[in-house]
């Protein structure tokens, strides 16, 4: 029996370059560009706009050292602003700031049919719109998705009485394939401070009958616990990582495409996304193994191990 009668998705996202970027209202201007003819003292950071990252110097009188090259001389930071919602993690927020702290806009040219599109990490944002503008059609998909907070229990006393909870990811499987010339053009709205952690699409793959009941959910802590000499404890509250063991029924027609489709992600980060009941069945992160059982003359079991990004 399953607890989700569509199949397991798998979204191999897109790698976001600069050359895909159209337009955005996240201004690179986290720190002074770099500068050749500039002396850099210890601890100070810019941005190289070549690969739009951040670096630190690493020593005093730091003069007409590239960053790229001069190791010795300055460590990589991460991304911009502006991109730290395309690099490979989801703590890591592009935050609306500069003379508009309530928007966060993006329209990109991905080259490629877009069928599935993820928002994780998302904080104080209350709504998304997500659509794909073709040069000929036109619109060809526009819809929006609320952050309105949702009670943590359901039932009728949970609804007026109970506890709320915004919700912090947004996911879209319904985009047509079709149009893989379009325009993406995502829109947050929201308020003061508001951050993305990931934004993920791509073309989905879909595989199996279902998952199974069975399935394990849960969490990697990365937090420091420690005891002192004296018995005090000291906590430490680090990042996360979701985690997640499936097992799902897969006909045997499509246990070598899913095979080879696995093989050929191995060490990828990818969207999965399992039961759309369950938030947490729906990970951005690599499997660590899989195994495959040709069980029955008409189906086998697919077993995956998932360990999601932090």
């Amino acid at each position: 029996m399953s607890i989700s009668p569509t199949a397991l998705s798998i979204v191999h996202p897109v790698a976001v370059t600069p050359a895909m970027l159209v337009a955005t209202n996240i201004a690179e201007t986290d720190f002074p560009a770099w500068e050749v003819g500039t002396t850099y003292t210890l601890g100070q950071r810019v941005i190289v706009l070549s690969n739009s990252r951040v670096y630190e110097s690493l020593q005093d009188s730091n003069v007409g050292r590239d960053p790229l090259t001069a190791t010795t001389w300055w460590i990589e930071v991460g991304p911009t602003n502006r991109w730290r919602c395309f690099d490979r993690s989801v703590t890591s927020q592009t935050v609306a700031e500069g003379t508009d702290t309530t928007t966060i806009s993006y329209t990109l040219r991905p080259g490629q049919a877009v069928t599935a599109l993820a928002a994780l990490n998302v904080t104080n944002a209350t709504s998304m719109r997500v659509r794909l503008v073709d040069a000929t059609h036109g619109t060809v998909y526009d819809r929006t998705v609320s952050f309105a907070s949702q009670p943590l229990q359901s039932g009728w006393w949970n609804w007026f009485f109970g506890q709320r909870q915004q919700p912090t990811q947004q996911i879209m499987t319904d985009m047509p394939s079709a149009f893989g010339n379009a325009d993406l053009l995502v829109d947050f709205v929201g308020g003061t401070g508001m951050g993305v952690g990931a934004l993920v699409f791509g073309s989905q793959m879909r595989f199996g009958i279902g998952l199974q009941y069975g399935a394990r959910v849960g969490i990697q802590d990365y937090s420091r616990k420690e005891t002192s000499a004296f018995g005090d404890v000291i906590l430490v509250r680090r990042a996360f990582a979701k985690r997640a063991n499936f097992d799902l029924f897969i006909s045997n027609n499509e246990l070598d495409s899913l095979q080879n489709f696995l093989s050929s992600i191995r060490a990828v980060p990818c969207l999965w996304i399992g039961a759309d009941r369950y938030e947490s069945t729906i990970l951005y992160g690599f499997y660590k193994n899989f195994d495959v059982l040709i069980a029955y003359p008409e189906h086998g079991e697919c077993s995956l191990e998932i360990e999601g990004l932090t």
